[in-house]
């Protein structure tokens, strides 16, 4: 059994994402080797709208996959990494890891907010700016 799980806080906040995403976070918790806490899946083109124009700027498109989509569900999730209590966004790589593991094993396919374009590597995502770390999205 894994020494972490979703606080029902983190389950409330999956409500409105997709199935096979809330599969895969819930199974990745059971996974992971740092803990985590969903901080956001679900948002409004209000809420979208004032993280694009806002200062500093905290995302790059209107069009995220966070909105609800087609299907009636939202098919992004934030993880954030949690050491003691606090958020550990050193550790958001340890995340994505249990997430890919998890996502494999649910048959899943993800794309990480850290890797954007899936070569392997963030090293190019900090570069641009475009990293993010606690961001997860069904392909």
């Amino acid at each position: 059994m894994s020494q972490f799980y979703l606080s029902k806080r983190s389950l409330d906040r999956l409500s409105g994402c997709h199935p096979d995403l809330v599969k895969v976070v819930k199974r990745a918790i059971e996974l992971s080797t740092v803990d985590f806490t969903v901080s956001e899946t679900v948002r409004t083109k209000e809420r979208q709208h004032e993280l694009y124009y806002g200062t500093p700027k905290k995302t790059w498109t209107l069009d995220s996959n966070h909105l609800i989509q087609d299907d009636g569900y939202s098919h992004a999730a934030d993880l954030v990494p949690l050491e003691n209590g606090e958020c550990a966004w050193d550790k958001c790589s340890l995340v994505a890891d249990a997430m890919f593991k998890a996502a494999e094993e649910e048959g899943v396919q993800i794309r990480w907010g850290g890797d954007w374009n899936q070569n392997g590597s963030s090293k190019d995502e900090v570069q641009r700016g475009s990293y993010d770390g606690p961001h997860f999205e069904l392909l």
